[in-house]
């Protein structure tokens, strides 16, 4: 009777152990499913909880994956690592947990070093190729290229018909500058299955070596092969084309590429081939092209402000007025596109237009073009007094500025004060003494007022020497020398000033001054 009940009091306790450990896994079970949904729905913190509690009583791999995926979805990068670095130690004979390792310093933590050591490590555990694969490609950003090559080796001489091998091996090849086995690499890459990759590292290569005949011929092969990249390829072989100087094949590359694009993809484009035309001194076309982008992007000021100012250098101002004011349309304060309306509208002497848009400069925007533009307007109307008062502003906030300086002397002497507009041309040249307009302007005023004209022959020689066919300038040289009482010199320059500039009327009045002077 005794010994029975031993023996039923085995029973229970191995019966109730086994009920114990089916709940136990029943019970996993659920908190699975409850940390499955709640991943689901993004509620990563309610998961992990779920996932540590049931490693807490059965180590599984398969847990162990759930909870380092939804760790790293939760963004706790850390806390994934330590959990790899946990699973690895319950079971060391899976490598797979020393590549996820990996692949967490490699991808979040930017740690190259420590995920090449980790993987070194992974290899010697498995010669998976996905392992030594990566672990080849670390080697070569750690800059290991020996064993970078030996990894490949290895994997080459077991497949020598993975174009894949070869591509890599080459890229570690190019890193050490062996140029010509790189070359040999993706040759052979290429000749097993036409590889893309390898043909654009070719192309690169062949670029570096200045080869771009051969870089474009690799890269239009590509192209036609590859409709999904086409667009990229070919945006490429334009900018060979341009970068080389032949801009007018590269127009013809961008004018090809946006007739097949639509959108913002189009427009790119056309940034580019508008650049092109720009080089090949088609400004005209050049401006046509930026006038179309702003009809794909209508909210993007530059390209009216671009567009504008083509048209303004090829004298289409009309066409430069309308962009400007697209321009504006979108911010009416928009500095810079007021001022280069307000140059279209001098370019066409239309002053009464130039003030209203250059009076809408924002006070925190007004520079030295401001101020030179505003004086501008008043200057074509002859209103000196306002271009003096506008001018003096404006050196009170560019004291140094020359430009001020010069227009500022040319009103006053405009006005007849002489003295001022001295003062301010010889501030204007030490600032700036070897400017030649400065160095004419300062001469000329020397022979005007007749003082310091040896000086004024130095100064004018000075610029001549830059601009030796300025009429202006031989004008000054004339015009010291008729001071100076020399005629026939002075006769000399300012003949040949009149001969090229026949229509001023202030040279034909100095001529016929030295005429007088020489009886003629």
């Amino acid at each position: 009777m005794k010994k029975f009940f031993y023996f039923f009091l085995i029973l229970n306790i191995v019966f109730f152990f086994n009920i114990s450990n089916t709940y136990a896994q029943l019970s996993n079970t659920s908190l699975f499913i409850n940390a499955k949904q709640f991943a689901q729905n993004g509620q990563y913190e309610k998961s992990i909880q779920l996932l540590q509690q049931i490693l807490q009583s059965e180590k599984s791999m398969y847990i162990y994956d759930f909870l380092i995926e939804t760790q790293i979805n939760a963004k706790k990068v850390d806390d994934a690592l330590l959990t790899t670095q946990n699973a690895f130690k319950s079971f060391p004979k899976e490598a797979k947990y020393l590549y996820i390792e990996a692949t967490i310093y490699k991808e979040y933590k930017m740690d190259f070093k420590k995920a090449y050591e980790v993987m070194k490590k992974c290899t010697a555990i498995s010669d998976k190729e996905e392992y030594l694969l990566n672990t080849a490609l670390l080697s070569g950003i750690v800059k290991d290229y020996k064993n970078a090559e030996n990894i490949l080796d290895k994997l080459i001489s077991n497949n020598s018909e993975n174009s894949q091998y070869y591509t890599i091996r080459a890229d570690i090849y190019s890193g050490q500058k062996k140029t010509s086995k790189a070359i040999k690499d993706l040759e052979k890459a290429i000749e097993i299955d036409n590889n893309t990759t390898a043909k654009l590292m070719l192309a690169e290569i062949y670029l570096e070596q200045k080869k771009e005949d051969k870089a474009i011929k690799i890269l239009e092969e590509v192209s036609q092969d590859n409709q999904n990249i086409s667009a990229l390829v070919e945006q490429n072989i334009g900018k060979i084309y341009r970068d080389k100087g032949d801009f007018n094949k590269a127009i013809e590359v961008y004018e090809r590429l946006a007739s097949k694009l639509y959108g913002s993809s189009r427009a790119i484009i056309l940034m580019q081939l508008g650049d092109a035309l720009n080089m090949a001194g088609r400004y005209e076309e050049a401006g046509k092209v930026f006038e179309e982008i702003t009809t794909i992007l209508p909210k993007e000021i530059t390209y009216y402000y671009i567009a504008g100012k083509f048209y303004e250098y090829t004298k289409n101002y009309k066409k430069a007025e309308e962009l400007y004011k697209g321009a504006l349309n979108i911010n009416p304060v928009y500095a810079q596109v007021l001022k280069r309306i307000t140059v279209v509208y001098l370019l066409q002497d239309n002053t009464a237009e130039a003030l209203k848009y250059i009076n809408m400069v924002d006070e925190l925007e007004q520079d030295v073009d401001y101020y030179l533009l505003k004086a501008e307007c008043y200057s074509i109307n002859k209103d000196f007094k306002e271009v003096i008062k506008v001018l003096e502003q404006g050196l009170k906030d560019n004291p140094t500025n020359t430009q001020v300086l010069a227009f500022l002397a040319s009103a006053y002497e405009e006005t007849g004060d002489k003295k001022s507009a001295l003062k301010y041309i010889e501030k204007a040249a030490e600032y700036e003494p070897d400017n030649h307009i400065i160095q004419n302007f300062l001469g000329y005023l020397y022979a005007e007022m007749d003082i310091n004209l040896d000086k004024a022959l130095v100064l004018i020689n000075k610029a001549l020497k830059q601009e030796p066919e300025n009429a202006a300038y031989l004008d000054s040289l004339g015009w010291v020398y008729y001071k100076m009482k020399d005629y026939k010199k002075a006769y000399k320059y300012i003949t040949k000033a009149v001969e090229l500039m026949p229509e001023e009327k202030e040279l034909q009045e100095h001529l016929e001054a030295v005429k007088k002077a020489l009886n003629k």
